[in-house]
């Protein structure tokens, strides 16, 4: 039914005029209806989209939702409707005590507040160091049904193909970890990795001579070069060390998880050839490994910078064997994720594009006050 310009009750364009901006506490659709000069069910065709409304009434009651931000009963009204989201993460495989547990934290939280708007959060791991496993969990997803997805974009020539097709079925999807720009992502949660990486060759190289000799140590991957995230934080490394007169050599060396007995072989052999190198970075959270090396060698004096405040790094930082963290809060991370998905899900509310977080530096003097909780 079309409503009437004139369905506003006598006098009542008076006392809107005469209300002045403030509104209840509580908004009710009665309220805005009283402010706005038009009756309850004209509101409620606005606020709900269903029905036609005059030009007239549409600007005035607009104007009072404006006014007094009001936002509906999203929990109520999802819950009446009986509508179901599901919500698919796509993380690492992870342990105790590592970055995507922390991460995980941060999922778990953000569910628990989804499930009063009928959002489920399903979880899909695959393993980070094998882009093999990566694609056989997207072969797995194409036939799985859900309405927004979380993705960690550890494999980008690979995640790239599987947005477009996302795309093609109109499912949303937000990017954590490290960002790809050229993708028609909802949002993008995480730290600028190109400039974290800066920050980590700044770090480094203000207690060293500009001519000192550089380690960057790499975890070998089974496919795809390593993470997209690692490679841009190389690249804002590399960038830093160009615009800054670095004159010194950058040496790889390539190391393996849980494999002690090799990754110490590789380090004396280098550190044989290059006695001169003073200072040591690696890229993702495995700093650890070059830390576990050095501390057994405490005559050989070696800077060394890494990422992420996992229980490991954390110890060999306090200890003194780690220079510097550099930290990108994962549990911010993987809430925000999905929140931000059940926010455009459920209210249509879309959020900002680029969410870069704060690049978090940890020293020995100021580690025991961090936290990467949410709140």
């Amino acid at each position: 039914m079309y409503d009437s310009e004139n369905d506003s009750e006598p006098g009542r364009g008076m006392e809107r005029e005469n209300l002045g901006s403030e509104a209840p506490a509580t908004v009710r659709i009665v309220d805005i209806a009283r402010m706005a000069g038009v009756s309850t069910a004209t509101v409620d065709r606005v606020i709900h989209n269903r029905g036609k409304v005059s030009a007239a009434n549409l600007a005035r009651i607009n104007a009072v939702l404006q006014r007094v931000d009001y936002r509906p009963n999203l929990i109520a009204r999802t819950l009446a409707s009986g509508r179901q989201y599901v919500i698919a993460v796509v993380m690492p495989r992870f342990a105790a005590g590592e970055y995507w547990a922390d991460f995980e934290a941060g999922v778990a939280q953000a569910e628990a507040e989804a499930r009063r708007y009928n959002v489920t959060v399903r979880r899909y791991r695959f393993d980070q160091y094998d882009g093999a496993s990566f694609e056989a969990l997207l072969a797995t997803l194409r036939d799985e049904s859900f309405d927004g997805a979380v993705l960690a974009t550890l494999f980008a020539g690979r995640v790239i193909p599987f947005t477009a097709e996302l795309d093609a079925r109109g499912i949303p999807y937000v990017f954590v970890d490290s960002d790809l720009p050229a993708c028609n992502r909802l949002a993008y949660c995480g730290t600028s990795s190109f400039d974290a990486g800066a920050v980590a060759a700044r770090l480094l190289c203000e207690g060293l001579e500009p001519g000192a000799d550089l380690v960057v140590g790499k975890i070998l991957h089974r496919g795809d070069g390593g993470s997209n995230q690692c490679r841009e934080r190389e690249r804002g490394f590399r960038d830093y060390l160009e615009r800054h007169d670095f004159r010194g050599e950058l040496y790889d060396v390539a190391l393996r998880l849980d494999d002690e007995a090799y990754n110490a072989r590789r380090l004396d052999e280098l550190f044989a050839v290059h006695p001169s190198v003073a200072g040591a970075v690696t890229f993702n959270s495995t700093c650890y490994i070059l830390a576990g090396y050095l501390a057994a060698r405490p005559a050989r004096r070696v800077r060394l910078v890494g990422y992420d405040v996992i229980d490991r790094n954390r110890r060999m930082l306090a200890d003194g064997v780690v220079t510097a963290l550099v930290a990108q809060r994962p549990e911010v991370q993987g809430y925000r994720g999905v929140m931000s998905l059940c926010g455009w899900l459920v209210e249509g509310r879309r959020p900002g594009t680029v969410g870069n977080l704060p690049i978090d530096i940890l020293l020995k003097e100021n580690i025991s006050y961090y936290t990467n909780n949410i709140i």
